[in-house]
């Protein structure tokens, strides 16, 4: 889901910061090329000749604190042409510059040519806002946008500009001063010649009441936008279904008991074909299908260690989901055959039709009396294996940013 996160995402690791991509000049649409980009530019209805050009892994995050937007490796032609070539295919974030205007968009590349036909270049619009807790103490240090070079600092009491950034869909995300962890991340829409606001919404530990919900929204211009995140805690996005191969590195998997029936995905052992596009949160998204008899049940989950992670310091665990039934989450020490299973779930949660999110904590799990199938928190918390979801008395459940606070793993 492309919010905070969102957790998008990604809420991701700042090992490997990808640059922009090195290729040729621009040859024109239609020239036989492999592996490549090609568009027209245009800037007030006329050609953009050697306009500045990047492109950037959609999830790039720039190390420039110099307020740059755009550092250029490419331009286009004298005519105004754009060919990137030799690429590997991936999600990209494709930005153009000209004489103070701009054109940026993420997009998705297969590995063919993509023929993006005539882009044009318009006038920025800004983000401004505060980023603060209650005492009016800024809780991170940079602000930058997801491929794009831009990182500006954040004032001591929380507030922030953004004076210049191309009119699209954007992903922003704020760094802790050493820039080596991100505290939180939303997307919102930046319109031309118009000023977005991101007010950060202040959540303190242990504030937040059982399975804490609240629905999400559509951005515009002209709204505040807001997250909630733990102060002071870590947090990471484990799963937002954008990066293919993050997902399939965690084989997740969608299984159900004798009392119940997968719909779709068909192929029930690979739920990636279940991974949708979704346009109400603008992201990729599971979305999985069942039909059950009474006291039936579906998993969807993964095992996130074979020896078992400590996750002692956990504050909570968010998501988005929605469908039809009721859910259960749980964290649990699991193998097959293995007689010292443990699981800490919560109660059942009830399922929307619409978009909602949901916050569990550690005293969210079930005590084991009273709930048999459940050994408590206490008892799986320093060596959990495995994550799952459970679909119950439904049709339908769809989930994305799944998101850990507290700890890193």
């Amino acid at each position: 889901m492309r919010w905070f996160g969102w957790i998008s995402a990604a809420l991701i690791p700042l090992l490997g910061l990808w640059g922009c991509e090195s290729g040729n000049h621009a040859k024109g649409p239609g020239s036989e090329t492999t592996n490549g980009i090609v568009a027209s530019v245009f800037s007030n209805g006329s050609i953009a000749s050697y306009a500045n050009v990047c492109l950037h892994k959609a999830n790039f995050i720039s190390e420039d604190t110099s307020g740059a937007v755009l550092v250029p490796s490419f331009e286009t032609d004298g005519s105004g042409i754009l060919t990137l070539e030799n690429l590997e295919a991936g999600d990209y974030r494709l930005t153009v510059s000209l004489d103070g205007k701009f054109y940026s968009k993420e997009i998705s590349y297969s590995g063919n040519t993509l023929d993006l036909g005539e882009i044009h270049l318009d006038s920025p619009g800004s983000v401004s806002g505060n980023f603060a807790d209650e005492s009016g103490h800024a809780l991170a240090s940079w602000i930058g946008v997801y491929g794009l070079d831009v990182l500006v600092r954040i004032a001591e009491n929380g507030d922030f500009l953004l004076p210049t950034l191309p009119s699209d869909d954007l992903k922003l995300f704020v760094l802790t001063e050493a820039r080596d962890s991100i505290v939180a991340d939303t997307s919102l829409t930046v319109k031309t010649a118009t000023n977005t606001s991101w007010i950060h919404t202040y959540y303190k530990i242990g504030s937040s009441s059982s399975f804490e919900e609240s629905s999400s929204s559509s951005s515009s211009s002209s709204s505040e936008e807001s997250s909630s995140s733990s102060q002071g805690a870590v947090w990471t996005i484990f799963e937002n279904f954008e990066d293919s191969a993050s997902y399939a590195q965690k084989s997740w998997y969608f299984s159900a008991d004798t009392n119940s029936q997968i719909n779709y995905p068909t192929n029930a052992s690979d739920y990636r074909t279940a991974i949708v596009d979704n346009s109400e949160l603008n992201s990729h998204v599971f979305s999985g299908y069942y039909s059950t008899s009474l006291g039936g049940y579906v998993i969807f989950g993964t095992q996130i260690s074979s020896e078992g992670i400590d996750m002692s310091a956990l504050d909570s665990v968010t998501f988005y989901a929605k469908g039809s039934g009721n859910i259960r989450f749980s964290l649990e020490r699991w193998e097959v055959n293995a007689s010292d299973n443990l699981k800490a779930w919560t109660k059942n949660l009830p399922l929307k039709s619409t978009w909602t999110r949901y916050c569990v904590t550690p005293s969210d799990f079930q005590l084991p009396e009273n709930d048999t199938l459940s050994s408590g928190w206490e008892s799986v918390k320093k060596t959990v294996t495995r994550l799952h979801f459970f679909g119950l008395d439904g049709q339908e459940i769809s989930l994305d940013d799944i998101t850990v606070y507290g700890l890193t793993f």
